[in-house]
């Protein structure tokens, strides 16, 4: 069985503002690292695609910032949007076939490496292309880990979800209190 985690890596608003939001929201904050913080909700592990862009939609809205929200799918497919002030600009599937029989391919599908860059200062985009578009990534949490890499994103992103964090599940080498927990 493969990982199952969702994330929202917030670029623009700071550990205490996002804990400060999120209130009594059950979540996990992460320090902040070169402006970059990442958030493991409670909610969004039942993998539920709305309320994933549903919270990513209203942190980037509210903190007028960037919010890369990640889904890892039983190590299968990696799925993101993004979302600058509130509005999504990207989605990237690596897998459309994972769940739609009749989808026209199994290609990784979207993904702008371009605006990607632009947003977290990456210099060259199409080391971001090959990550998203190689179809030798048989391990989704690999392919995030190569493009968490690539985009300078904190690796406390990669790999760990609400529940990982809760259950004391953190893979090797995991900082002890990178996160704080909201005032659930």
């Amino acid at each position: 069985m493969g990982s199952f985690y969702t994330s929202h890596t917030v670029h623009g608003a700071s550990q205490k503002e996002l804990l400060d939001w999120l209130g009594s929201r059950p979540a996990l904050v992460s320090k902040t690292q070169a402006g970059t913080t990442v958030v493991l909700d409670a909610a969004c592990e039942d993998q539920d695609g709305d309320k994933l862009a549903g919270l990513a939609a209203q942190i980037s809205r509210q903190f007028d910032c960037a919010v890369l929200a990640v889904l890892n799918h039983d190590d299968g497919v990696l799925y993101f949007e993004l979302y600058e002030s509130g509005e999504k600009t990207d989605e990237y599937n690596s897998n459309p076939a994972y769940f739609a029989e009749n989808a026209e391919s199994d290609e990784p599908s979207g993904g702008d490496t371009i605006r990607l860059s632009t947003v977290f200062g990456v210099a060259d985009p199409s080391k971001l292309d090959v990550i998203l578009r190689d179809t030798e990534y048989v391990v989704a949490t690999k392919r995030h880990h190569a493009l968490a890499l690539a985009m300078g994103l904190p690796l406390h992103s990669v790999g760990l979800g609400y529940k990982y964090v809760i259950e004391g599940n953190l893979p090797p080498g995991s900082p002890d209190g990178e996160y704080r927990h909201s005032k659930a």
